[in-house]
């Protein structure tokens, strides 16, 4: 574009081959005194580092915290990216390059994850239309036929010229883009009125056509940059992978490896190397394609390429002919090139290949000389000390909790999950760090994207420890009134050794307490809280009377919110039981101690129990917080009393309900009450066919409490209730096949009888007539 002489404008889609090129041939043809790129203008006095002999692709990794705002982007850029090209192309060329475009972390950048990002102008009313008279489904098949195809470079330019200025009449600016234009337009003005040269803009196609109307102001001069203490750039490492919308990535084109292709062969070789790969990626998993699925793809490809009228293959004719020649079944998803986003799970697994081959796994390398965030190095001294660095396999690796060295280790480990830094995952090992299981288990193995990973971390700080404090201080900052989320967090923290945190924690734990909504919040957060005043040595909250005023107040809003939980037909909730027995260990644990109300407590379970408007779970684990805890006067009364609500919940409905309540909290009790279990028996045996089969499912999560020893001990009192063997328990509990599967064929013979007897086919008991 054209309009102020000496001003060269060109739209570009980001990551298109084609814009490349015609930024390369408008380089070479006006020989520009100054090029302007979009791009974050607070890398301008770090040009050098970009221009580093690195491997492509990488990005510049921005973030940024204060009070009130945390952000986090990618400036990604690969070989064919225009403006990379721009970058590099007019530095070896001696121009004066700059970026032009606000910092990433600035607010115009709100939300944004990839500054090139289009995914919200894909679907315009322009768009719309030139798809649906061209039948082509969705922007990158237009994009490919519009542009993409071999094209003389001038003709080229004037073709992405109307079709930018036709989009930016169609769609409506924000207030952001306004924001942003205004900044590249200060720019552009300051270089023309240097006027010691040509100068060429590189810009996103939607601000091509507002950047054209710049004109030349005497005096103008370039807009100062916004800077912040708390912003910090890096250059990181990226990867196809990542460039990839179907991994979710929104901006330029889809399917890196195959426009990488476009790059470097051209648009008439490029089909035909992809195709090629592609075939040796399924075959090299396993995949039959011979030699006549690979003609027919290429046939196929070949045929909708010129019904399209390509005279180059675009990658949708490809991957449509791909799927035509090779996929021999009905398809459960639409073909996902037709949309973007990341794959179905539906998706034929063999185009997910195709997909995969199609996206490439090179990852780029930073080189040598690129200067390094503080968090790399400490990152890397820690794995050294603890012996944690992959070493180019994957292993496992032990921590023994007890001993100091190997608690810094789970620590150091802990820091890096935080983090999110790949290569890096906990197989078992406690859920919080005050629990009796003193072992962890981890896996430690390579990844393609660790530096990258732990460079974008580095925003959070300079060392691994404050940077993983940071990241937890600010899940903090937006945790809100949850309980649940606090409780987790207390975990966290402790687990990284932030006692600092940990203690901040516990101080909104303790307000949030009193007004807590939610009976599951408040139950994970008082058996973590319980934890800690039980075992914890870390944070030095064993006994604490400030973590005990907070358990006590946390008590008693459980029980208050206990008691207002009704509904007689809920099913049962894993997370009310689990705060049910919260309570009862709160009770069993630190009831004296702490001096809490055990009267008024058994007086809520005792409610509960006996109130029909309760779920049935609750009254089952009331029942069974009373009996554990020993609130009867003797075992025979217990029994008597669990004899007589198992009576009353025997509803097929809400029986198996009933009994996760009551397993989950007195399991070892009813496994010691012959009596109980004898009823339990008597209740399934009276139960009608149809009734039955509606009980399984509760029934099946209520048992399964019951450890297999447990669950053996229940069966021999069951043979021996029915004069038979007991040795024989062990046979009943390893069903060779799926309860479900059983329970599905019981209802199945029950259907048929009832067709048999319907229609008089039914055979007659023995000895009765025909």
């Amino acid at each position: 574009m054209q309009g102020t002489p000496g001003l060269h404008v060109v739209g570009v889609r980001h990551h298109s081959p084609a814009c490349a090129r015609v930024v390369a041939h408008t380089l070479h043809k006006v020989k520009p005194r100054h090029v302007l790129i979009e791009g974050p203008a607070d890398m301008n006095d770090r040009l050098d580092e970009l221009l580093l002999p690195h491997e492509l692709p990488l990005a510049v990794f921005s973030s940024y915290r204060d009070e009130a705002r945390t952000h986090a982007s990618w400036t990604p850029f690969c070989a064919y990216s225009p403006e990379w090209v721009a970058l590099t192309e007019g530095q070896a060329a001696g121009a004066q390059v700059r970026f032009m475009d606000l910092p990433a972390w600035d607010k115009s950048f709100h939300g944004v994850r990839n500054r090139y990002s289009d995914g919200e102008r894909r679907t315009t009313r322009l768009i719309e239309t030139l798809c649906r008279k061209l039948g082509l489904e969705g922007m990158d098949a237009l994009w490919d036929h519009l542009f993409e195809q071999p094209c003389e470079l001038e003709a080229l330019a004037e073709r992405l010229r109307v079709y930018f200025d036709s989009y930016r009449v169609e769609e409506e600016a924000t207030e952001s883009d306004h924001r942003r234009e205004a900044f590249m337009l200060a720019h552009v003005e300051a270089a023309l009125a240097l006027g010691d040269g040509p100068v060429l803009v590189v810009c996103g196609g939607f601000h091509a056509p507002v950047l054209a109307r710049a004109t030349v102001k005497p005096g103008a001069t370039f807009p100062e940059t916004p800077s912040h203490p708390s912003a910090r750039s890096y250059l990181v490492p990226y990867s196809f992978r990542r460039l990839d919308s179907f991994t979710g990535y929104e901006s330029g084109m889809p399917s890196p490896a195959f426009y990488q292709a476009v790059w470097e062969l051209g648009p008439e070789k490029a089909p035909e190397h992809m195709l090629r790969a592609a075939v040796t990626r399924l075959r090299g998993r396993g995949q039959h394609v011979s030699s006549a699925d690979l003609i027919a793809a290429s046939v196929m490809a070949e045929g909708l390429g010129r019904l399209r009228a390509h005279t180059a293959l675009a990658r949708s004719d490809l991957l449509d002919g791909m799927a035509a020649a090779l996929v021999k079944d009905a398809l459960d998803v639409a073909l996902p090139w037709t949309m973007r986003g990341v794959l179905s799970p539906d998706t034929d697994p063999l185009l997910a290949e195709v997909l995969r081959a199609f996206s490439g796994e090179h990852t780029g390398r930073l080189s040598d000389l690129t200067p390094r965030p503080p968090l790399l190095a400490d990152v890397e001294r820690v794995l050294t000390v603890h012996e944690l660095r992959p070493q180019g396999r994957t292993r496992k690796v032990g921590v023994e909790l007890r001993e100091p060295a190997h608690l810094e280790r789970s620590r150091a480990l802990h820091r890096l999950r935080v983090l999110g830094i790949p290569g890096f995952t906990r197989d078992a090992g406690p859920t919080f760090p005050t629990e009796p299981v003193l072992q962890e288990s981890w896996t430690v193995a390579p990844s393609e994207d660790f530096i990258s990973w732990v460079i974008e971390a580095s925003g959070w700080g300079p060392t691994l420890e404050q940077a993983a404090t940071g990241r937890l201080e600010e899940a903090l900052s937006t945790a809100g009134p949850d309980l649940g989320r606090l409780a987790l967090l207390l975990a966290e923290s402790l687990f990284i050794g932030a006692k600092g945190l940990a203690r901040r924690v516990l101080e909104t734990v303790a307000t949030q307490a009193l007004h807590e909504p939610e009976l599951t919040r408040l139950g994970l957060a008082l058996e973590r809280l319980l934890s800690v005043w039980r075992h914890d040595v870390l944070l030095g909250a064993q006994g604490s009377a400030d973590v005990g005023a907070v358990i006590k107040a946390a008590f008693e809003r459980g029980l208050w919110l206990l008691e207002q939980l009704d509904g007689p037909a809920l099913p049962a909730d894993d997370g009310h039981l689990r705060a049910v027995a919260a309570l009862r260990d709160t009770l069993r644990f630190a009831g004296r101690a702490l001096a809490l109300d055990e009267t008024h407590a058994a007086a809520v379970f005792e409610r509960r129990l006996a109130d029909l408007r309760a779920p049935p779970a609750v009254r089952g684990a009331a029942l069974g917080a009373l009996w554990s805890l020993s609130r009867f006067s003797d075992e025979a009364s217990a029994e008597a009393a669990a004899i007589r609500a198992t009576r009353a919940a025997s509803r097929p409905a809400t029986l198996g309900d009933f009994l996760a309540g009551l397993f989950r909290l007195a399991r070892e009790q009813v496994v010691r009450a012959p009596p109980v279990t004898a009823v339990l028996d008597e209740v399934l045996r009276e139960l009608p066919q149809e009734d039955f089969l509606v009980a399984v499912p509760a029934l099946r999560l209520a048992f399964g409490f019951f450890p297999p020893q447990e669950k053996e001990d229940i069966a021999r009192s069951i043979l021996t209730l029915h004069g038979k063997d007991p040795s024989g328990a062990r046979a009943l509990i390893r069903l060779e096949v799926d309860p479900a599967l059983v329970a599905a064929g019981t209802a199945l013979d029950d259907e048929v009888e009832q067709v048999l007897a319907r229609y008089g086919l039914l055979r007659p008991p023995e000895g009765g007539a025909r």
